[in-house]
């Protein structure tokens, strides 16, 4: 195709185009605009690459994959930019290398999960943690449960009772409680699974 034939097609189409019918032009397009972002965010983890000895090459091979399997996933009725979605199939990409490699798996308990949403610690791996599981919670079509994440682990607040938490979602407390535990219970799913490129 001509040179400046791409500069008017949109992500959104080309993702289509690859979903539809695995065009491999459409791809080699994608690769060409986003190579650069997937890099960025790979470089982010090199930190913790290097305490998990991971070759930040090896990491980055899968760059291509990575871009095709999100175009095949995505979907414009999410209402999410393809580069945004991209961003997180990444990010969960460089979470997996982690924690295959980790002896000791980046979330293995409840009490983990909570102390990580609950200081936000500026640690590498731990801020990186914080930043997947909040995406996580925003995923999640009960938003409900996000807002009591929110509230229970706020760093500006005193954590609320769960009357308090039940009160202000307009709910019995055993529902705020069940919805929180549906949370927990999704984190650990998502976190300890072997397949973070899964949609929720």
């Amino acid at each position: 195709m001509e040179k400046g034939f791409w500069d008017n097609v949109s992500d959104n189409y080309l993702a289509e185009r690859i979903s539809v019918s695995n065009c491999e032009e459409s791809l080699t397009e994608l690769i060409s605009r986003h190579s650069a972002l997937c890099f960025k965010i790979i470089k982010k983890y090199s930190g913790s690459f290097y305490v998990y000895n991971i070759d930040v090459a090896e990491a980055s091979s899968d760059k291509n994959l990575i871009i095709w399997n999100s175009a095949k996933s995505f979907s414009a009725d999410k209402n999410v930019k393809f580069s945004t979605w991209l961003a997180n199939q990444v990010k969960y990409s460089c979470l997996n290398a982690l924690n295959k490699k980790s002896k000791d798996r980046l979330v293995a308990t409840e009490d983990e999960i909570l102390d990580v949403l609950k200081e936000k610690i500026s640690e590498e791996k731990t801020d990186n943690l914080f930043e997947f599981t909040n995406n996580i919670l925003k995923q999640l079509k009960d938003k409900r449960i996000k807002q009591i994440f929110s509230m229970r682990y706020s760093t500006f607040h005193k954590k609320p009772s769960w009357c308090k938490v039940a009160k202000q979602l307009n709910v019995s407390t055993q529902t705020a409680i069940n919805l929180h535990n549906r949370g927990i219970a999704v984190l650990r799913k998502k976190i300890t699974s072997e397949k973070f490129l899964d949609s929720i």
